[in-house]
């Protein structure tokens, strides 16, 4: 049995309120009040698991995605201090943004030179040790590759070709002349050749510069072949050895370059140290 705490009769079993003044009775707010508790109690628990189920989708959606230069942890992307060492990293990482292709709009990974969709150049790359250092090694590569392949017209000079050929060509028409006159008909011209476009484009600076000094002296030699027989036999002689023995052109041309690329390529060194020798002794 319950009394009423307001009028202080006795509430029968099963009553909600007082008969006399309509209290509700005092097991009945008891009640109510461990309901109501329990259902606050009920309403903080669900509360505290939807703020643990955001703190782990939040904890899911960080990734391992920086490393610490200090220390060289791995760390979430939204840490501004490392775990580890205490480092600051909004400083290290305040430039890492995101590159795109003034282009085509594609998404540019790291240390890439070129988009990869399109081919244009990114132009706006941050300067990485990296990328510095592979572009460095590039134009070194470069450098060094032209350096030792230069090209036709860079390799030409026509102080190391003129010289040469105009000692190589008195050489000849001396040697024509004494070959000539020794009875050895147009062979002589052929001596002349090897013995002068041999030595003299030798020590040239490159086999371009000495094929075109032998082309040289094949040339004008070959124009001089019958000029050169009438030196030494006459005038008559030489129109003679025109008309039955010929012009031997195109051959003294084609000797001259062959001759002076193949000396210039195995003889150098030999015939550079003769030649330095000679100019000691004089």
């Amino acid at each position: 049995m319950v009394k009423c705490d307001n009028c202080g009769i006795t509430i029968p079993e099963g009553m909600e309120s007082c008969p006399n003044c309509g209290k509700p009775t005092p097991i009945k707010a008891d009640e109510d009040q461990e309901v109501q508790s329990d259902e606050n109690q009920k309403a903080e628990s669900n509360e505290s698991q939807e703020i643990k189920t955001e703190e782990e989708q939040n904890s899911s959606e960080q990734t391992l995605t920086r490393t610490c230069k200090n220390c060289g942890a791995r760390i979430y992307s939204d840490n501004i201090i490392c775990p580890l060492c205490g480092n600051r990293l909004d400083e290290e990482y305040e430039e890492e943004e995101e590159l795109k292709c003034e282009k085509c709009g594609t998404q540019i990974p790291e240390n890439t030179l070129f988009c990869p969709t399109c081919g244009t150049k990114v132009n706006n790359q941050k300067d990485t040790g990296y990328s510095r250092e592979y572009s460095t090694n590039i134009n070194d590569n470069i450098k060094t590759r032209e350096e030792s392949n230069p090209s036709i017209g860079k390799k030409i000079n026509l102080v190391s070709i003129i010289i040469p050929a105009v000692i190589a060509l008195i050489m000849s028409i001396v040697l024509s002349i004494i070959g000539v006159w020794l009875e050895l008909s147009w062979y002589a011209y052929i001596i002349a050749i090897i013995i002068s476009v041999g030595f003299c484009a030798a020590p040239i600076d490159n086999e371009i510069n000495a094929t075109i000094s032998g082309f040289i002296v094949g040339l004008f030699l070959g124009i001089l072949e019958s000029p050169l027989f009438g030196v030494v036999y006459g005038s008559f002689a030489a129109e003679l050895y025109e008309y039955y023995v010929g012009t031997h052109l195109i051959t003294l041309i084609i000797l001259g370059v062959v001759v002076a690329f193949l000396s210039n390529m195995f003889l150098k060194k030999p015939v550079t140290n003769i030649v330095t020798k000679i100019k000691k002794m004089m």
